[in-house]
């Protein structure tokens, strides 16, 4: 909405702030007096008799905080060389490099005694006292100071300022960024919104515009859902708090071997992003409450909410990147059923060739990138550097590509660089890719021992904590000697004295008998053909056996290493006999 308030709408036929990009960089001043103004002052109603309390609202629910800011950025006059044939012919007045920090200008220029309405526009101001941070545009990063010149709440006398800086050519050749920048809250939503107009000026001539609306709640906990959302908070920070003393006792007692882990090196990843989330949070806040009282008293002047802003914007970058990780977790735990195990094993079994063929892709789409820059690099814009041309090659795999714009700059080369480039990235190099996917699952999908090794594992360690209710216990430990749910139904039938469609305690003390006898007789009316079950082993029998067999497996070990100690001493001796 206020994109279209400052960037696209037109008021009485007058030109956008993007279409400053069609002319060299002067209709800035139409649309600064044209729809930004009628945004901020509501030119374009008062003729319908609206109150003064209606001033400094942006659609009648937006109100402006203090007034709104030009900025200029500016380079040095001569920064840049001629070359010596063009110089000595007095071709150009002057040479502008490229902003850089080293050539921005910082000397006041203009005649001082024309100006009645702006004197402070042609001073410089550093940035410690425009309180502005770094910005980066679409041709180069701009820092924070600048020419500063305030609007002001009388829509005649900011006209007056519009008009005595055009006049006096506020805007020339050294000119490289103009800045316009205005604050607004809309307590229906209670939003803080920045935004910030900027109209690039290039060394190469022209002008390119370029837009940033960032919307930010500075003001917390107003609402029953933001009460709602500070107890998860505060359980957050609990949480947080005590894997942090699980992870140091951890770290204390396996010391560097914690870290071999790779579950071990995501969980302190997770624990280090938790805790910036909960420091720039908590920055947030305070600063929210020391600031925020003294931003809104301005009223004649800009209101800096940069470092508020930028507190609030890193405290929501790390906290997506924490969740974003935190999901990643769910890897760790896709062994509970066959499907989610194989699309593990899958992923981690083809990793090496995964790795290996990301190789094999970079390397030629890195060749088709400085490739597609040389080639289009000084015709099209999507190539006009390294870093868009990348985007670019990126694009032209999900087919947004424009082949008559590279029929234009070559009838051959063109379209001989997108089929070449179709025809190796996505019709070889992505199928490739999916070969190895799906060989990968198929000799996972088919190996015998995935599921005795995971899924069963699985069960086996979790069987104690499965709740269950004491009357059909029987049944679990049944299904854990091996019984099927046929055989099971047999038994029933066979020990369910009272026909009531279970086992009492007493039917079940006469099954565990005969269980403990070592053998069960299913049916005995079916003569010559009783089908004896074998006693299979319990849960508590099967932990046993198994910590049989590792003590077993560890004495053999410590057997083996004294052999082969023996063995070495007595090559030593032996060697040592000889010399």
């Amino acid at each position: 909405m206020l994109r279209e308030a400052f960037v696209t709408s037109k008021i009485n036929g007058r030109d956008t702030f993007n279409d400053i990009a069609q002319s060299n960089g002067e209709d800035l001043w139409k649309a600064l007096k044209g729809p930004i103004c009628s945004r901020l002052y509501n030119i374009h109603i008062t003729q319908f008799n609206i109150t003064k309390s209606d001033y400094g609202y942006i659609y009648n629910e937006n109100k402006i905080l203090g007034v709104a800011r030009l900025r200029q950025v500016r380079v040095k006059p001569n920064s840049c060389e001629l070359h010596k044939e063009f110089a000595k012919r007095n071709y150009t007045q002057g040479c502008y490099a490229s902003y850089t920090t080293r050539n921005e200008d910082k000397a006041s220029f203009g005649d001082s005694s024309l100006n009645i309405f702006t004197s402070d526009a042609w001073n410089y101001v550093s940035a410690e006292r425009t309180k502005t941070s770094l910005h980066s545009g679409v041709v180069s990063n701009y820092g924070g100071g600048g020419y500063v010149q305030l609007f002001t709440r009388n829509t005649t006398t900011t006209m007056d300022i519009l008009e005595e800086l055009e006049r006096n050519s506020w805007i020339n050749r050294g000119t490289r960024a103009i800045f316009f920048d205005v604050i607004v809250y809309n307590p229906n939503i209670n939003l803080f919104c920045h935004i910030r107009l900027l109209a690039e000026y290039p060394s190469s001539g022209g002008v390119i515009p370029s837009t940033s609306i960032q919307a930010v709640k500075l003001i917390r906990y107003t609402s029953l859902m933001d009460y709602f959302t500070l107890t998860f908070e505060i359980i957050f920070t609990v949480i947080a708090i005590l894997q942090l003393i699980e992870c140091s006792i951890e770290i204390f007692n396996k010391k560097l071997l914690f870290l071999f882990n790779l579950w071990n090196s995501i969980d302190l990843i997770l624990l280090i992003l938790s805790f910036l989330c909960i420091l720039f949070e908590l920055l947030n806040y305070l600063s929210t409450r020391k600031y925020l009282g003294e931003l809104l008293k301005i009223e004649n002047n800009y209101p800096n909410f940069d470092e508020l802003f930028a507190s609030k914007l890193n405290a929501d970058f790390y906290l997506g990147v924490t969740l974003a990780i935190t999901w990643l977790k769910i890897f760790k735990y896709l062994n509970i059923n066959k499907t989610m195990l194989l699309l593990n094993k899958t992923i981690s079994s083809c990793l090496n060739e995964i790795f290996a063929f990301t190789s094999v892709f970079l390397i030629i789409f890195l060749a088709y990138t400085q490739f597609g820059w040389i080639l289009f690099g000084r015709h099209l814009t999507e190539w006009r550097s390294f870093r868009t041309s990348i985007f670019t090659l990126f694009r032209m795999i999900l087919g947004d590509f424009d082949l008559y714009a590279m029929i234009n700059v070559g009838e051959i080369i063109g379209p001989l660089f997108l089929f070449s480039y179709i025809y190796f990235v996505y019709f070889v190099l992505l199928n490739m890719f999916l070969a190895i996917i799906n060989e990968t699952y198929s000799r996972i999908e088919s190996d015998p021992t995935l599921e005795t090794l995971k899924i069963r594992k699985f069960s086996l360690n979790f069987y104690p904590f499965t709740p269950r209710k004491k009357s059909i216990d029987y049944e679990t430990n049944l299904k854990t000697r091996g019984y099927t749910d046929d055989d099971i139904r047999k038994i029933v039938h066979k020990y369910d004295k009272n026909k009531d469609g279970t086992l009492d305690e007493q039917e079940q003390e006469t099954m565990k008998h005969d269980l403990a006898k070592g053998q069960m007789k299913i049916d005995e009316n079916n003569d010559g053909n009783k089908s004896d079950i074998n006693k299979k082993l319990s849960y508590d029998e099967y932990l046993e056996l198994d910590q049989h067999v590792d003590r077993l497996e560890k004495k053999t070990i410590y057997f083996i290493d004294k052999i082969e100690e023996a063995l070495l001493n007595l090559d030593a001796r032996h060697k040592s006999t000889i010399n």
